[in-house]
């Protein structure tokens, strides 16, 4: 049974089930409360089988009538024998529009039973507050469905609105009873988004104690399904709800002091927070309505009032989960806000309009919500063109990358197809078929003994003119018409299986086959740089200038947003961590101060937490500015790069440096070229899924290159193209992006299951960089 509700389909089931009853519960008694809301009247029968007031509740509709007890009601609605719901053995007189009553002196009376001024604010304040929570709960589960915890969110809020709801209506009967399951099922859900929330990593210990949980809401559950069939509310089910709530509360006391030691610090404030604002929240609940039901058995305000906390919970939650950036709202908040607004201003606009009653006001109120629907129509224009622009900026970038590396496939292809033909065509151990490039880059394919030789990226990965050198090879030939013209590459030919030279039928097959893998290669170097003198051409045009200058636009807000999350994490850092270490070194200080009593072990903490205050100084510094790029060379600081990200050996490093000791390139080169290398590498090690990675740097005329290897998972063009503007995706896009301003360029290759190799080059002079 637990394994078939764990099951991702029931779940999502369950939850759609749970949000079309809401619903269509709420849009129930919303009109209820509108068209028939209850009256506060109670009735009873007397000795001669009649219908008569017995009492007339505070604080309701009939309360403001001229109305009594012991008055004879006479017809509800036309029909003698009024409509009744009985709740802890009273009877409520409900559904009732029109009352006709015989008062004691015999005089008769008509009463219409409609909403009150106050009725409608207060079911007005409670819609609000419902939107509120559905939207902020619904687009979490939009994000993350998959999160267990988000789903857990958005019950929490659906049982919180639904409770609000209820508790705010004028209609009895269908509140009542959602009221009873809320009330049943909420502290199950609360509890368990509250051990998943702060106690992930030992939540399966508390299985056994939300078994318990929930077995107890299944079975008040059932028990209310029973009285809802019997249209009978007891009394004794609300005391059992108080103290099971009140239970739960403690509960989440109890396990929070005892596991909270368990936590790191920042955790420990993130509980400490959630914690607080729970209880906080829920105080109202607990010191003016549960203890005093339970122990003197009237409220001292009423339920509505009480539970009006429950709404700053969900505020919390939300919050928190921003903060551990399992939802992602801060780059959102603009459009939500936009939408809040203008439907809560049309609400308001609707109540107004039902209040006054006026035809001048009424024609008031439609001028002014034409016009706020004009504006809010405008907002989203704009804010929609933006959108489209940003979209259009990045299938701009994805449809470059994808080009790129449709065109390392494609000279892939060549290689392989051409290798593998003349293998099979003369009897060798094997071949290796080398391309270059216009940078110069290689892209290897060999077949028979070499086939695992010369993987891209790899450290033994001959220079051009290394080639020749090679005395694995019993041939080496070079890919070029005339001796003049540029060399596009070598044919390697291995030993023949026989140990014998090659004939002259095979000189002539490898001749042809060279002539033939000349013009292939021609034809595809033609393609690329034809493609290239194509968006050349394309940029010289007013119209490829002004679509750029939106793109900048568009880059620099992206770069905004990524700044201002790196600002709120940085501000977070200093206040969950470094400023809690100074608070509590200071608390402890002024004791010692005014105590003048000295514990060595105290001392040892002091030591400790200043110890961890230093370490994460010195890490966020290296984050924002590592400055062993001042006091050493490129090299050392890449070898520190690599050392510090490869603290706990997951991955095999190794560092090939080349270029020239003194370093010849200027400062800012080394600095931008550090930066875009850090970027590659964070890559690697959180996405690439890698056992090994490579880092070379070489220098090569007037250009400083340096290529990233990894044997990960590596992607295809599709796969490149990024899904949401922020991400690893945005990173690799903005590396590029800086590299290209720089006057350089950034190649990507990269083979699905066999790793990625991105090579980046950079001018050394300032001279070179494009304007």
């Amino acid at each position: 049974m637990s394994s078939l509700l764990r099951h991702r389909r029931i779940q999502y089931l369950y939850i759609y089930v749970c949000l079309v009853v809401f619903i269509a519960a709420s849009l129930y008694i919303q009109i209820e409360s509108f068209t028939t809301p209850y009256s506060g009247i109670l009735v009873e029968i007397n000795s001669s089988l009649e219908w008569i007031i017995a009492k007339v509740q505070n604080d309701s509709i009939a309360a403001n009538w001229d109305i009594a007890p012991g008055d004879r009601i006479v017809s509800v609605d036309g029909q003698p024998t009024p409509k009744i719901f009985t709740a802890a053995n009273e009877n409520m007189l409900v559904g009732a529009t029109r009352l006709e009553v015989l008062s004691n002196t015999g005089s008769p009376r008509l009463f219409i039973v409609a909403p009150t001024l106050k009725d409608k604010l207060e079911n007005g304040l409670a819609f609000l507050m419902e939107l509120f929570l559905i939207g902020v709960g619904g687009y979490a589960l939009r994000k993350k469905p998959e999160s267990r915890l988000i789903r857990r969110f958005f019950l929490l809020n659906v049982l919180i609105a639904s409770t609000i709801i209820t508790l705010f209506s004028d209609e009895v009967v269908v509140s009542s009873y959602l009221f009873s399951y809320c009330a049943i099922w909420l502290p199950y859900v609360m509890l368990s988004f509250y051990l998943l929330f702060a106690f992930r990593s030992i939540y399966s210990k508390f299985r056994l104690l939300l078994t318990g949980y929930l077995a107890y809401a299944f079975a008040c559950s059932a028990f209310t399904a029973f009285f809802l069939l019997r249209r009978e509310v007891y009394e004794w089910m609300s005391h059992l709800l108080n103290i099971i709530f009140l239970f739960t509360l403690l509960l989440m006391a109890g396990i929070t002091a005892f596991y909270s030691k368990r936590l790191d610090r920042i955790e420990q404030n993130q509980l400490l927070l959630l914690f607080v604002g729970i209880f906080t929240s829920l105080m109202p609940y607990v010191l003016l309505y549960a203890l005093p039901e339970l122990l003197w058995g009237s409220a001292l305000i009423p339920a509505e009032y009480a539970l009006i906390g429950l709404v700053p919970i969900s505020g919390t939650l939300a919050y928190l989960l921003v903060q551990r950036q399992i939802v992602d709202m801060k780059f959102y908040i603009t459009r939500l806000s936009v939408h809040s607004l203008y439907y809560s201003s049309m609400l308001v606009l609707f109540m107004l309009a039902a209040v006054w009653g006026s035809l001048l006001y009424a024609t008031e109120l439609f001028i002014l919500f034409g016009l706020l629907t004009y504006g809010y129509r405008r907002i989203l224009l704009r804010m929609q063109q933006r959108e489209n622009r940003k979209k259009e900026w990045l299938e701009h970038q994805k449809l470059r990358m994808s080009l790129q590396l449709a065109e390392k496939r494609n000279i892939r292809d060549i290689l392989k197809l051409s290798a593998d033909l003349l293998h099979d065509l003369i009897e060798v151990q094997g071949l290796t078929l080398v391309y270059f490039d216009d940078d110069n880059l290689p892209l290897v394919y060999s077949t028979g003994i070499y086939l695992d030789t010369w993987a891209p990226g790899a450290a033994t990965l001959p220079d051009n003119q290394d080639w020749n050198d090679r005395k694995e090879y019993a041939q080496v030939i070079e890919l070029s018409h005339r001796p003049e013209e540029p060399q596009l590459g070598y044919l390697c030919l291995g030993p023949k299986t026989n140990q014998t030279l090659l004939s002259a039928e095979e000189n002539r097959l490898v001749e042809k086959f060279r002539s033939e893998a000349i013009q292939m290669l021609l034809n595809a170097r033609q393609t690329f740089r034809l493609r290239q003198k194509y968006e050349q051409l394309n940029k010289e045009q007013a119209a490829y200038h002004e679509r750029r200058f939106r793109d900048l636009q568009t880059y620099s807000h992206l770069a905004l947003e990524a700044r201002e999350a790196e600002k709120i994490r940085i501000s977070y850092f200093l206040h969950d961590d470094l400023l809690q270490n100074l608070i509590f070194l200071s608390r402890d200080l002024e004791e010692l101060h005014d105590t003048g009593k000295y514990e060595r072990e105290r001392n040892a903490t002091w030591l400790k937490c200043l110890y961890d205050t230093q370490r994460s100084i010195r890490s966020l510094s290296d984050q924002l500015y590592p400055h062993i790029l001042d006091k050493g060379d490129l090299q050392e600081a890449l070898h520190w790069l690599l050392r510090d990200m490869n603290r706990l050996n997951e991955i095999a490093v190794t560092l090939q440096y080349e270029a020239p000791a003194p370093e010849a390139f200027p400062s800012f080169v080394k600095a931008n070229l550090f930066r875009a290398v850090r970027e590659l590498i964070v890559n690697v090690f959180k996405h690439a899924e890698a056992t090994e990675m490579h880092v070379r740097v070489w220098q090569a005329k007037d250009n400083l290159y340096c290529s990233v290897s990894d044997n990960g998972k590596g992607f295809a063009e599709a796969a490149s193209r990024p899904q949401a503007a922020r991400g690893p995706s945005f990173g690799l896009m903005s590396v590029c992006d800086q590299m290209e301003h720089l006057g350089g360029s950034a190649d990507i290759d990269s083979v699905p299951g066999r790793g990625t190799t991105i090579t980046l080059k950079l001018p050394l002079f300032k001279e070179k960089i494009a304007p």
